[in-house]
């Protein structure tokens, strides 16, 4: 009788491994059949049926000419836009008091996502050197270094010019005696 339960027992113990493998590999291939896309047959021309389009983004939200910049600008961010997108809004907000502050969170974004021509433009809100409008942005010379940086792979050519009216600035500063700009010509590559 003891034999008996022990077949019984291996035989109960097998029939849970098989009924396990059984239901892992129906699984598996449920899954994998709902993943593979259903085989594409060719439809007969029509010829007076448009020829077919594939789907586009739609275009960006038009905002009333005298809404707040800044609020079109978060609402673009918010809405997903990608970093050329961003580049392009930024170049063409209105010229308003808020632009370059709207401006700059586009073209941070657009250089944070790898953009070099943003990052230049970022570099430049921040460069004491550049007498351009940089809203309420903070001048600050090591942070306009670092995103002349970035920008050199892709605008190799600008970047280096940015980056040599900032060394001028830094050392007209370090001759006056500012321990600020000694201490960033001293780590400048």
């Amino acid at each position: 009788m003891t034999n008996f339960n022990q077949n019984h027992r291996w035989l109960l113990i097998a029939s849970i491994i098989l009924g396990l493998f059984v239901v892992i590999s129906g699984v598996y291939w449920i899954l994998k059949w709902a993943r593979e896309p259903a085989p594409q047959t060719a439809l007969p021309k029509m010829a007076n049926l448009p020829a077919r389009t594939e789907p586009t983004k739609p275009p960006p939200p038009s905002y009333p000419p005298d809404a707040p910049v800044l609020e079109q600008v978060r609402n673009a961010l918010r809405e997903g836009i990608n970093a050329t997108e961003a580049v392009a809004m930024a170049n063409s907000l209105p010229d308003r008091p808020e632009r370059a502050d709207a401006a700059f969170l586009l073209l941070e974004y657009a250089a944070e996502s790898g953009n070099v021509d943003a990052a230049l433009a970022v570099g430049c809100y921040y460069d004491p050197s550049f007498s351009g409008p940089s809203g309420s942005i903070r001048k600050n010379p090591v942070t306009a270094y670092e995103w002349y940086q970035r920008a050199l792979p892709g605008r190799q050519q600008k970047a280096q010019e940015q980056l040599a009216r900032l060394r001028r600035w830094i050392e007209e500063k370090a001759d006056q005696g500012s321990g600020q700009a000694k201490e960033l010509l001293a780590r400048w590559r």
